[in-house]
């Protein structure tokens, strides 16, 4: 049985996956409600409210949205395509020893052949239609990137407060560190600065020092499709964003002034260490444990679950509709 103190959650984030039903509301999680239920599972939405109270509980599980998510943001009513799930922690706590650690950790991905061409498949499509976790930005390079005649380089600043910075170890640096180093490390190169969208609104602040950006590298204000903002660059400097992940299953050079769930295993320079994080993989191999093993995947427009490929398919032709 699963009990959650998140109606949200009950009603639209896991109504649609049938492993966790029956899913019960309740106000609050009771320690003698696992004793009366010995199989009961606490969800929560990740290191919000209802997840740190599942965390207080024998066993519990943390869910949040996937890495391809929808086809525009959820607070303007896209539904969602995907969730992860994790028994240990959240994806992007670098201090836990979560689930897709495990799995990075310990997965026999070179005996599992029919996953890592799933995987070389998925990033093809991903490639092809430009596929990122939201999927309606606009599909037209910046001028300034387009007119850039020298080697690229880009900062993605992510939001000031994000739970990802918090347990990614982004704040162990000043918010000038990542864009002095890129100034220091790429002299002669044309440095870009990507700007998170509701830091342009005004509503949210900045992770990194946008005044000081302004005085030394190009910013760029324009919502582009992350895909295809990135294949026009050689080297990516992030914190914890996805986009870093994204650089580098294309191929890309990537810096991290973070800890996310990609770092540590080889396929990113990384200005942290994290002992826990043992071997060496390959950008495919982290993407499969990611995109594939870690992930779970719905049809929100034809009802059912489904894989990730159908998940590309039925965004690229819902997306048409849209934009």
């Amino acid at each position: 049985m699963y009990y959650s103190t998140s109606i949200r959650l009950i009603q639209r984030r896991a109504k649609n996956y049938k492993k966790y039903h029956p899913l019960i509301y309740i106000p609050n999680f009771s320690k003698k409600l696992a004793l009366l239920d010995k199989n009961a599972i606490f969800l929560g939405w990740g290191y919000k409210k209802s997840g740190i109270e599942a965390m207080q509980m024998p066993k519990y599980l943390l869910l949040e949205d996937g890495f391809i998510r929808s086809i525009g943001l959820g607070v303007q009513g896209y539904p969602a395509f995907s969730i992860v799930e994790d028994e240990n922690g959240m994806h992007y706590d670098a201090f836990k020893n979560t689930t897709i650690q495990q799995i990075l950790n310990e997965y026999d991905f070179k005996n599992d052949e029919k996953l890592l061409s799933l995987a070389k498949d998925t990033i093809e499509l991903i490639k092809k239609y430009k596929i990122s976790k939201y999927n309606i930005n606009e599909m037209k390079l910046p001028n300034i990137v387009k007119n850039s005649k020298k080697e690229k380089v880009l900062i993605i600043a992510q939001t000031a407060g994000d739970n990802s910075l918090k347990y990614g170890r982004a704040y162990e640096f000043k918010p000038k560190d990542i864009i002095i180093s890129a100034l220091e490390e790429n002299p002669g190169k044309d440095i870009f600065v990507k700007i998170h969208p509701d830091v342009l609104t005004g509503k949210r602040k900045s992770s990194i020092d946008i005044d000081l950006a302004k005085k030394y590298c190009k910013v760029l204000t324009q919502n582009t499709n992350p895909i295809l903002l990135l294949e026009e660059f050689d080297k990516v400097y992030t914190q914890t964003s996805q986009m870093g992940f994204e650089a580098a299953f294309l191929g890309k050079e990537v810096v991290t002034f973070g800890m996310p769930f990609y770092a540590g295993w080889g396929i990113t320079k990384d200005k942290l260490q994290n002992t826990e994080r043992k071997r060496k993989l390959t950008p495919l191999e982290v993407f499969a444990a990611a995109y594939i093993l870690y992930s779970k995947y719905y049809n929100p427009y034809e009802k059912r679950e489904c894989d990730i490929i159908e998940t590309i398919e039925e965004i690229v032709k819902r997306r048409k509709e849209y934009v």
